[in-house]
């Protein structure tokens, strides 16, 4: 006989785990909608697009979502206030997604945490309205707490379960950890689901694969692409010695660095808006600009991304590394990478004097760590040790103005009396937000466009007007000088959210999308030297070359590659020879040895040993 008590107990326990489990499971697709709605920028068209393309991997970041609840379920042993903290992280998680994507058109990473001490400077760059939003969202979550606060709530696990749960974790989350690593557990299983990389489209990539899977990839930092197999002391030794010889040769007819003045200007975001294709502009901005590009060494940087990225073009100007070789998990070299090596040798190696110049605070990508070890004597920046002197701005803009800017630069030039002085000097005037009352506009967008695109372009045009007039001011001084002194002026990247009405092509990359424009002027004399478009790392041997200055063995190695292939990026490079972008393997077999000494040399510098170093790679030979 049956019995009843048993029996109605046991349903009674089957319906309440049922129930717990439909209560956990509807938490964990909240948490998953909330996640691709902000990452979808609220565009449901967009939720239901990548929900049904790539239904598996949504899948797949709930059960990581689970593992999440399970943690919090551990720490507080208690279902209503694991849910809670589920919640409450997703959407904090999701705001800043949002705002991150909505600001630099790239997701929250990993390494973002890294700057959670300068939050105040980058609220500065958020405009209110997102701020009252987030702040009104925080809000919330905190009376929730607290009316939460008002329920009672009974412990789920005993704390031997606990234990047994929080080993598990251990394990899941040491598999995150590693999840770049080949056949890591959680990798496996990621493939296996559906999850691939699209580390050249990360927002497409966070769709793709769902914000959390897309997150936990970039926490394992791997430095190099591919490793060299056959590295070692003998066989950087081998290279070294190549170019030693090379640049003894090199150097037979050529002068020096020393009373020469370089400076670099890396100008935010600057780029000819006349290259947009369709744009039309009641008159050009950039007057000044254009007639150096047509009179001096000038061409088209080419970068690897779109919309932001100036740290990495700042890294491969300087260290004239290419980060086409790195692992795609190292997104930013300065705040990853740079700060934890031993030596970094760069271009300021060539100088005795050295001086960074910021128009903003350092308070962004680890900068005052870098420029320490890059070698630089000096770092002026807002509110530092060494304060800027100059701090005008324009019209309604809070940022610096590039002429006060260029009026830093120009006091340290003629304070200098002896020479061999290298000075870095990055803007930020042409910084977004491209606000409507952010300059008086004196230039219009002749397309038909609504006016908060019109408004946009006009402003940020304005801005390069600026440019243009403070740049004029800044030549004409140092043409006056009576002292060898040479400008690299260069673009970083096309402003976000400007220019996308004009991207057509949204299938393949427009490649003008990623085109600055760079100029070498000398106030003497000087070989204009013929190099149309150039990745970032190119710049500091280009400049050598048209100095006709002696070369490292280093530089003397970039002097040949960027004679073969100037633009590397993506795993694509530019053939000089044929005009067009190869992979690695259709390039000529020479060209194949160079660039594979150039990835020797990259990964013993940056993961290596450093034995180039020791070698001399970086020292001038006489």
């Amino acid at each position: 006989m049956i019995n009843r008590k048993k029996y109605l107990g046991g349903q009674y326990a089957f319906m309440r785990k049922l129930k717990n489990g439909c209560f956990t499971m509807a938490i964990l697709f909240l948490a998953q909608c909330i996640l691709i709605y902000f990452q979808c920028q609220f565009q449901f068209q967009d939720v239901v697009y990548y929900t049904q393309q790539y239904w598996h991997n949504y899948v797949f970041d709930i059960i990581l979502l689970y593992f999440l609840y399970l943690a919090f379920l551990v720490i507080v042993n208690r279902k209503t206030y694991a849910s809670f903290l589920l919640l409450s992280t997703t959407l904090l998680f999701s705001i800043a997604n949002y705002l991150k994507l909505n600001y630099r058109s790239e997701p929250l990473l990993p390494s973002d945490f890294t700057m959670i001490f300068e939050i105040n400077h980058i609220i500065q760059m958020i405009n209110k309205v997102h701020i009252i939003v987030s702040i009104g969202a925080i809000l919330l979550l905190i009376a929730a707490f607290f009316l939460l606060n008002r329920f009672k709530s009974k412990p789920v696990h005993t704390g031997k379960q606990r234990l047994l749960v929080s080993l598990l974790l251990c394990f899941v989350f040491y598999s995150f950890l590693n999840s770049n690593h080949a056949n890591n557990p959680y990798k496996v299983i990621a493939t296996s689901f559906g999850i691939t990389d699209s580390y050249w489209d990360l927002k497409e990539d966070y769709s793709s694969n769902g914000p959390i899977a897309g997150f936990i990839k970039n926490l394992d930092i791997q430095v190099m692409e591919e490793l060299p197999e056959d590295y070692s002391y003998e066989a950087v030794s081998d290279i070294v010695e190549k170019y030693k010889e090379k640049a003894i040769q090199m150097n037979c007819d050529t002068g020096t660095l020393e009373d020469h003045t370089v400076i670099f200007v890396l100008s935010e975001s600057f780029t000819d808006p006349l290259r947009i294709p369709g744009l039309e502009l009641s008159d050009d901005p950039i007057p000044f600009i254009r007639s150096l590009l047509n009179e001096t060494t000038s061409g088209l940087l080419l970068g690897a991304n779109y919309g932001g990225g100036t740290a990495n073009v700042e890294y491969e100007v300087l260290t004239a590394f290419s980060t086409n070789f790195f692992h795609p998990s190292l997104l930013i070299p300065y705040t990853l990478l740079v700060p934890n090596l031993h030596e970094a040798p760069s271009f300021t190696n060539l100088f005795h004097q050295k001086i960074a110049v910021h128009s903003y605070n350092a308070s962004l990508y680890r900068r005052k760590d870098v420029f320490e070890q890059f070698g630089f004597d000096s770092f002026i920046y807002e509110g530092g040790n060494v304060d800027l002197s100059y701090k005008e701005t324009l019209d309604n803009s809070t940022y610096i103005s590039d002429a006060s800017a260029y009026e830093e630069v120009l006091d340290i030039v003629r304070k200098d009396t002896e020479g061999n002085l290298f000075i870095l000097l990055t803007t930020m005037q042409n910084h977004s937000p491209y606000d409507e009352n952010k300059y008086n506009n004196h230039f219009e967008v002749l397309n038909e466009l609504n006016e908060q695109e019109k408004s946009r372009i006009e402003t940020y045009v304005q801005g390069l007007n600026y440019t243009d007039m403070a740049t004029k001011q800044f030549i004409e001084e140092i043409e006056t000088m009576d002292k060898p002194v040479t400008v690299v002026f260069f673009g970083d990247h096309l402003p976000p959210d400007v220019f996308e009405g004009f991207d057509e092509d949204s299938e393949q990359e427009n490649v003008v999308f990623y085109e600055t424009d760079y100029f070498i002027y000398s106030n003497f004399e000087a070989e204009i030297v013929d190099n149309p478009i150039v990745s970032p790392n190119m710049i500091s041997p280009i400049v050598l070359e048209q100095l006709n200055v002696e070369l490292t063995p280093y530089y003397a190695l970039m002097f040949e590659l960027q004679k073969t292939v100037p633009v590397m990026r993506w795993g694509e490079y530019f053939l000089l020879t044929d005009e067009m972008f190869v992979y690695e393997d259709e390039l000529p077999a020479i060209v194949q040895e160079l660039l594979n000494d150039y990835r020797m040399i990259q990964y013993d510098i940056n993961a290596g040993e450093q034995y180039a170093i020791e070698l001399g790679m970086f020292d001038l030979e006489r």
